[in-house]
């Protein structure tokens, strides 16, 4: 089920209406229920994989919080033999000595005891991703390398369907798992409201990614209805869909003409193709965001921010803490920081200090080390091939030279007189980054690297910029009024990132005016969205391209 249709819609008004007539300590159970048919219209008999990924999840957190009562008891015990021990003998020595011992022994072997748990119940979500997502894509690799020694096909290609989301609720099962352990949070006794949290119908297809601390108390909470709230997050809702129907697809019409068929094209073309695949891309996800959040507030809950204007950063890693903000901090916390607090990485920064003098290098090494697998890691999540892969690392390697030529940039502005904080540098350096993940989106959108290679060629071997015109008029089911159509969406959703950049919530602002300015906004949205959006002949609603990884 698309977000972004009148079905969604109608859905969403049923479940609304249900949730907030039952008695509130059902509403739990309501959203239950419309996240399994959500989930199950969505992806049919591929929806057995969520019952299976919750049912290691809510296994894993009451064996970690057994075996935590387990030990608690245990020092318990120990504490009152000891006490029990002194008393007897005239002591006022709480704790033996061989007794410490014992706790730490007792400490250090429930602490095994926890990692095999852990081990165990994430091996088995990852084998879900793999044995779906990533199937073929390691088939292919084993076959490859097999022919490379002389040995035929190995393994069979399989045509499979992905489950919707496998991607969001594994990864949100592996951090649930992950905080058990740690003691963030408590274990979920009740499996029902575990399985809500991972299939929250909101967030199930394109995220953003939730913990369960922060979301799982808001749904056991009671919500009352709000007409403030319902207006706010409707307004979102459909400021999301706008930015779907209107940009995104229109948008993407050109991309999807101009990209399998890029040989035909001149590099302008090509050039503009990969601004508008850009575009096309922060539309349709940010979109669904703010189509997600939107819902999610009208039912009483809220969802994290997964953007925060990246457009307007000066680098690549500011542009990364802007943009899908909530996988970042997921690669943060449980990719970046285990390997930052391993045996391994400990070594690797010991020796540095003892061979290398500089500051400098002193803070790089370790950092690019720890930070080579959050990159891999990301590349290989955004897809089952080996372009997503180099498509991660091209940030990674944008990012290590940022800052390894730091003291060298430094220097060089310095003695041209050019300050970091100056107008124009700022502008310079927001259209450097803006041009880096254009170039990154062409890796992103080639079917291949290859492709790719040929697109980047044709970039600067063969501009053509006299053609452009001409092939983008030529393109098939878009004319003159669609690319105004896109220009002036293009505009406003700049003004209002402008905006939000200064720190102006319009959806506040706006409901304070009065009745005729507000209702005269209000209806310019809806219009727009039926008058303008991108369906119809040549068009197609396309499902959310996030919602595929």
């Amino acid at each position: 089920m698309n977000y972004a249709t009148i079905s969604f819609l109608c859905f969403l008004l049923m479940t609304g209406i249900v949730y907030f007539i039952v008695p509130k300590k059902l509403q739990w159970l309501v959203l239950l229920i419309a996240s399994l048919l959500f989930y199950i219209l969505s992806c049919g008999i591929m929806a057995m994989f969520l019952p299976a990924a919750a049912a290691v999840v809510y296994a894993a957190g009451l064996l970690l919080s057994r075996e935590d009562d387990r030990l608690t008891l245990r020092l318990k015990e120990a504490a009152d033999m000891t006490a029990m021990t002194a008393a007897g003998n005239g002591d006022d020595v709480p704790i033996r000595s061989d007794n410490k011992a014992a706790k730490k022994a007792l400490k250090k072997q429930t602490e095994r005891k926890k990692k095999k748990i852990v081990a165990v119940s994430v091996a088995l979500l990852i084998l879900m991703i793999l044995s779906t997502k990533y199937c073929n894509f390691f088939g292919s690799a084993a076959n490859s390398a097999a022919g490379l020694l002389g040995f035929g096909k190995l393994l069979p290609t399989f045509h499979i369907i992905m489950p919707l989301g496998i991607s969001y609720y594994t990864l949100m099962g592996i951090s649930y798992i992950t905080d058990v352990y740690r003691k963030s949070i408590p274990a979920e006794r009740n499996p029902l409201r575990l399985l809500l949290f991972l299939c929250y119908f909101p967030h199930i297809t394109e995220g953003p990614f939730e913990r369960y601390g922060q979301l799982g108390p808001q749904l056991k909470e009671a919500h009352s209805i709000s007409y403030d709230r319902i207006k706010s997050g409707g307004i979102r809702l459909l400021w999301g869909i706008f930015k779907k129907l209107v940009i995104a697809d229109r948008a993407g019409l050109i991309v999807s003409t101009i990209f399998p068929h890029h040989s035909d094209y001149s590099g302008g073309a090509l050039a503009i193709a990969a601004i508008l695949y850009t575009l096309q891309i922060y539309a349709e996800f940010s979109g669904c965001m703010d189509i997600v959040c939107g819902t999610s507030q009208m039912l009483g809950i809220n969802m994290p921010e997964n953007f925060r204007q990246p457009f307007f950063s000066r680098s690549i890693s500011e542009f990364w803490r802007r943009w899908h903000i909530t996988l970042g901090q997921w690669l943060k916390d449980y990719i970046f920081y285990p390997v930052s607090l391993s045996r391994h990485f400990r070594a690797i920064n010991e020796k540095a200090r003892k061979h290398i003098s500089s500051r400098h290098l002193l803070t790089l090494i370790p950092s690019a080390y720890a930070l080579f697998f959050v990159w891999f890691c990301n590349g290989l999540w955004h897809g089952a091939g080996i372009k997503f892969i180099i498509y991660g690392l091209y940030y990674y390697v944008l990012m290590m030279l940022g800052q390894a030529l730091k003291p060298l940039s430094d220097k060089c502005l310095s003695s041209l007189g050019v300050s970091r904080d100056s107008k124009p540098y700022h502008i310079f350096e927001v259209l450097r980054t803006c041009a880096a993940v254009c170039f990154g989106m062409i890796i992103f959108r080639s079917e291949s690297l290859s492709q790719a290679a040929s697109i980047f060629s044709r970039l600067f071997l063969h501009p053509g910029l006299s053609r452009t015109v001409g092939e983008l008029s030529a393109i098939k089911g878009i004319d003159g009024w669609d690319y105004m159509i896109l220009f002036l969406s293009v505009l406003l959703l700049l003004a209002v990132s402008m905006a939000k950049e200064r720190g102006i919530e319009l959806r506040s602002s706006l409901s304070r005016k009065i009745l005729p300015i507000r209702w005269t906004a209000y209806m310019l949205l809806i219009f727009s969205i039926v008058i303008l959006g991108a369906y119809g002949g040549d068009f197609v609603n396309t499902t959310f391209i996030y919602g595929e990884f």
